[in-house]
């Protein structure tokens, strides 16, 4: 059997076997097909949808992606392309895509900060990039939001070592500890750290008033205090999807606003991946999917999350660094609700999947960099049928 693929629409561009090298990795409460750039038959972007809409097993009715990788939830339904960078400084280049579900849709406009996380143990494992015993630090240039991100992790025979004894809500098990540093995280896809210049602003759902919060800090995000739209922020992830008026105004509130920071030309053509939204509250006891009892005590700031139109089980990677910037930032809405005492480079962010710790620095009304810690691990290393 053969494929053929386009150049750019134009001449045919050559005849290849179905199958492809590709990696499966998790990174962080993600998982998502990773390929060298080297390896992709186009890099015409039109053809590269419809090969990862069929690697990932999409658009899929039923919700499983069964004939494919994909894992049924938007945080396992990811490609990921790794490639050496031409940039001074910069070792490799990296672009994420996110693929819907249940429709044949592939969103190149935001980036993953969960399986940003496997990006560097997958260039050393590939040797994309010499690496030597240790730790070291890999930097990459994020294509999709062109920013920085430099990953520090250890490396033991040559490869990066998943195993250790660090811990992430959501994933079973304990695994190498690799730190993110993103720099200048501001303005990631609408070029200013506050979109409207505003740390509240004032919109009209349904001939109501609402206050929100928008920062752009590695993903544009909204942020609504969850008392206002009847939600307590402790619900799971299945209890919000099942909430259907609700939902449906998360979702007037996520297309309105993208317009108004001009990521779209009017509500129906707003994208299902970008700007993503949050529901925070004070701490407050609940429940973990893992039935983990939380106490308030524990963490500084609770928060629901939701991407691609549905409540993730965690907390997506950028979303993390996003909420670590907007509590240091005086007057957003997850800083006035967030733990008085809570330390801005080290803040516990309550999710449904238990607590993560993500931290910022600001300075001058300018976030300088932002951190987060997860874990990597391999999970398959061969070809992938199309």
């Amino acid at each position: 059997m053969v494929v053929y693929f386009q150049w750019h629409g134009e001449k045919k561009l050559k005849i290849m076997d179905k199958w492809i090298p590709a990696a499966f990795y998790r990174g962080g409460t993600s998982k998502g097909v990773f390929f060298k750039g080297a390896d992709l038959p186009t890099s015409n972007q039109e053809e590269l949808n419809k090969l990862f809409l069929k690697v990932i097993g999409s658009p899929d009715l039923n919700g499983r992606q069964l004939n494919g990788m994909g894992g049924g939830v938007s945080s396992l339904s990811k490609c990921v392309i790794v490639s050496p960078s031409k940039r001074e400084g910069i070792d490799v280049d990296y672009t994420f895509i996110q693929i819907a579900v249940d429709q044949p849709i592939a969103d190149w406009s935001n980036n993953c900060g969960n399986l940003s996380s496997a990006v560097g143990p997958f260039a050393v494992n590939e040797k994309l990039v010499d690496a030597k015993d240790g730790e070291i630090t890999v930097k990459i240039y994020q294509t999709n939001t062109d920013k920085i991100i430099q990953s520090t992790f250890n490396v033991k025979n040559g490869f990066a070592d998943p195993e250790g004894d660090y811990e992430i809500a959501g994933v079973s098990g304990s695994g190498s500890k690799i730190r993110l540093d993103y720099l200048k995280p501001g303005g990631s896809g609408t070029g200013k750290l506050l979109p409207t210049g505003n740390v509240i602003d004032e919109i009209d759902i349904d001939g109501k008033k609402l206050n929100i919060s928008i920062v752009d800090a590695a993903t544009p995000l909204i942020y609504i205090k969850s008392d206002d739209i009847g939600l307590t922020c402790t619900e799971s992830p299945d209890d919000l999807d099942a909430n259907k008026v609700t939902s449906e105004k998360i979702e007037k509130i996520r297309k309105k606003t993208a317009v108004m920071i001009g990521l779209a030309k009017d509500e129906n053509s707003v994208v299902l991946g970008n700007p993503r939204i949050g529901i925070v509250s004070e701490p407050r006891d609940y429940a973990a999917l893992d039935q983990k009892k939380i106490s308030k005590n524990s963490y500084d700031i609770c928060t629901r999350m939701f991407s691609m139109g549905k409540a993730h089980k965690a907390i997506m990677g950028t979303a993390g660094v996003n909420i670590g910037v907007a509590c240091a930032i005086d007057g957003t809405i997850p800083n006035l609700v967030k733990r008085k005492d809570a330390n801005v480079l080290e803040t516990k962010i309550g999710n449904p999947s238990g607590i993560i710790t993500a931290g910022a620095v600001i300075e001058n009304s300018d976030a300088k960099s932002a951190v987060m810690y997860r874990t990597a691990r391999p999970l398959m290393v061969g070809k992938v049928y199309i």
